[in-house]
């Protein structure tokens, strides 16, 4: 949608509002009140046949008697009478609708075969339309509020887009009780009908009065628009998301470790954050990150000082900001000793935190800033202030202020309590300082904001070719293809399995074990089993001809197949590599610990197809698996470059053969030779 059509679509310079209501509790009386009450000073037309005025305005009889074209028209109608009346919204030109009614997709098989009536009309019309099924939007910009929300919203630069009317309605109640910390655009998406988050991330992206945008999310529409726009919006503004599904229950069960590991969840995670997007875990940091950007008060780096006079609580804050991997300044010597001079002796602790003790004054938070804040290294200051007998609560808050303005550094004070501090927040937010009555989410917070600094200076994006077509192979149509198999589409792509080698019976079984030589391995070759482990299907370090014959007998019985895979037998840390491909985003890949306990302990990093290697390295190094990849225990560390060259082509692999659906390099050994895929499994959709 392009920005000038949805610019006159939230900026309206007309709104008419069909079914407006005298019934204060109606949707329709509620939103021609809010309109009025936001302040809109464009022309506005109520319309009901029952009615000649309402709220002190003309009520006309239809739209068609107001015998001039309106930039929005505001449907509060039941769901019926709304798409009956797109045909004569049609005829008068009108291009632009909101739509609260319910009874749609949400409502069961009938009110989904209506919503795609809806669409189609919407199509066939031209019709940009939001909803239905939501509360409306407010634009504080052009001061229309067509929603039926409590409050008017305050304005501010914060551009809210929520797949949830109560969210909202929370978000609005929220804000109204601070100062200087509003919206530029409230916007409630509703079904998605026709609008949905892409038009209004793109829109928001665009717009140079929203500074930080919000998003609560249930699901995306257009998952490769979506990673796109992301991506080009992030590298203008943060875009900070909520979202809700956090469980795997809504994933498809899957035939391989992989899919299961993957769920629709962390698919969501990996897209939120490999194309820039802060994704927070609970509603309060995400009002704390919404709060720090709104002010302009995003730390300059991950070192933060902390002042505290309460020892106790700088410990208890020092101890999240270190989970969280903040790091703390190193307060040098010279500005220990201007510290202890002006508060005027040694009982002062001048390390990090710097503990000023209970009764430390206005002038000794002051003193102590001003000595500090210039450090180079400083991303910003955390004041932390308990109400003690001799605390001087107000004019600390006026120091702090005072200070602040004289430096660029942000200072984020942490005022603890209720009734002695409250005063002291509202003078916070008049000079736009991002304050806090706990530590509880400051650390997390800004955390997650230095990490998408450090996010938006990198390349994340690699574009990719697909296999060339004389490398393509002839993959047999079937749901599971065999190991073997899985080896020859994998060498098309560059990606070379250990050796793979099928025996018929016991003779060839010896045979090949003296090609291979010992020790081996000795797998079962049957297609009906997917878990070759589970029924004792692999049997390892097989050392001499007569422990081969034994296995194979015993295997032979076990599984009532003659047929068995060897392979040399290799020793080391076990990684699973695996590729999913998701409905919406496209092609996932995943990096774990491997192995039996793969899906237990699921200790693992994703990528969306393409990424960088850059992005690769600085990924794992955040995880778990670098303990693996840095050598564990003694072993030789990775090839990263090797790691990224088979997850980059695995990738390849997927985009070029559309069929494959998922993909299991598990185990694959991390050994003192390199990187050896022991067992492959591909997952194909033959339909």
């Amino acid at each position: 949608m392009e920005h000038t059509q949805l610019n006159t679509f939230f900026n309206p310079s007309s709104i008419a509002i069909i079914g407006v209501s005298e019934n204060p509790k109606k949707v329709g009386y509620l939103v021609a009140e809010n309109l009025i009450r936001q302040g809109y000073k464009g022309e506005m037309y109520f319309i009901n046949p029952k009615f000649d005025k309402l709220l002190d305005h003309p009520v006309y009889k239809d739209i068609k008697d107001i015998g001039k074209p309106i930039d929005l028209v505001v449907l509060a109608v039941p769901a019926d009478a709304a798409m009956h009346l797109l045909d004569d919204l049609h005829t008068i030109g009108t291009k632009n609708i909101v739509l609260y009614a319910a009874g749609f997709k949400e409502a069961g098989l009938d009110g989904a075969q209506k919503e795609q009536n809806l669409i189609a009309k919407a199509q066939q019309y031209g019709m940009t339309i939001l909803g239905p099924n939501c509360i409306g939007f407010v634009s504080t910009i052009s001061q229309a509020n067509v929603t039926f929300l409590k409050h008017p919203a305050p304005k501010g630069n914060v551009g809210f887009i929520s797949q949830s009317g109560a969210l909202g309605s929370l978000m609005v109640d929220y804000l109204v009780g601070h100062e200087n910390f509003g919206f530029s655009y409230f916007m409630s998406l509703g079904n998605k009908a026709v609008l949905d988050e892409c038009d209004l991330l793109q829109f928001l992206k665009d717009d140079p009065d929203t500074q930080v945008i919000a998003m609560y999310l249930e699901d995306v529409k257009r998952g490769e628009d979506f990673k796109r726009i992301l991506e080009e919006t992030t590298r203008i503004k943060p875009v900070v998301i909520l979202k809700s599904g956090s469980t795997v229950e809504g994933s498809k069960a899957a035939g391989s470790h992989t899919g299961s590991m993957v769920g629709d969840d962390m698919v969501y995670g990996t897209v939120f954050e490999q194309y820039g997007a802060i994704r927070a875990g609970q509603f309060y940091e995400f009002m704390s990150i919404l709060k720090i950007f709104s002010f302009g008060r995003a730390p300059t780096s991950k070192d933060m000082l902390i002042l505290s006079n309460a020892g106790g609580i700088g410990v208890l804050l020092t101890d999240e900001l270190i989970k969280n991997k903040l790091e703390l300044v190193t307060v040098p010597e010279d500005v220990k000793e201007t510290i202890k001079k002006n508060m005027g002796g040694d009982k002062v602790t001048i390390h990090n935190p710097i503990d000023l003790l209970g009764d430390a004054s206005a002038f000794h938070y002051r003193a102590a800033i001003a000595a500090t804040i210039q450090q180079k290294h400083i991303g910003g200051v955390i004041v932390m202030l308990t109400p003690q007998a001799n605390t001087e609560v107000e004019d600390t808050a006026t120091t702090l202020i005072e200070t602040q303005s004289a430096f660029s550094k942000p200072i984020f004070p942490i005022f603890m309590g209720e009734k002695s501090v409250g005063q002291s927040h509202m003078h916070f937010e008049r000079a736009k300082m991002a304050s806090f009555f706990s530590y509880d989410f400051l650390p997390s917070s800004l955390a997650k904001i230095t990490h998408y600094q450090d996010h938006i200076q990198h390349k994340t994006i690699d574009i990719k070719k697909i296999i060339e077509e004389s490398k393509r192979v002839s993959i047999p149509k079937k749901n599971v293809l065999t190991p073997f198999e899985t080896n020859t589409v994998l060498a098309s792509a560059g990606i070379n399995a250990l050796s793979l080698i099928v025996a018929h019976s016991g003779e060839e079984v010896k045979t090949i074990a003296k090609e291979i030589g010992y020790p081996l391995v000795m797998k079962t070759a049957s297609e009906k089993i997917t878990h070759k482990t589970e029924v004792k299907g692999v049997r390892v370090n097989i050392q001499n001809e007569e422990e081969l014959l034994n296995e194979y007998h015993d295997l032979s019985e076990v599984t009532n197949e003659k047929n068995v895979y060897l392979q040399k037998m290799m020793k080391g840390h076990e990684l699973i590599i695996g590729a999913k491909r998701d409905r919406q985003f496209g092609i996932v890949l995943l990096l774990g610990l491997g192995g039996i306990y793969a899906e237990l302990i699921q200790s693992v990093v994703s990528f969306i197809y393409p990424f960088s290697f850059e992005y690769m390295f600085k990924k794992i190094r955040s995880s778990k698996v670098q303990k693996i990849v840095e050598g564990f225990r003694g072993s030789s560390p990775v090839d990263e470059e090797k790691l990224y060259e088979i997850l980059d082509n695995l990738g390849m692999l997927m985009n070029t053969y559309p069929q494959i659906q998922e993909i299991d390099l598990n185990p694959t050994l991390v050994t003192d030779s390199g990187l050896h895929i022991v067992d492959g499994r591909m997952m194909l959709d033959i339909k």
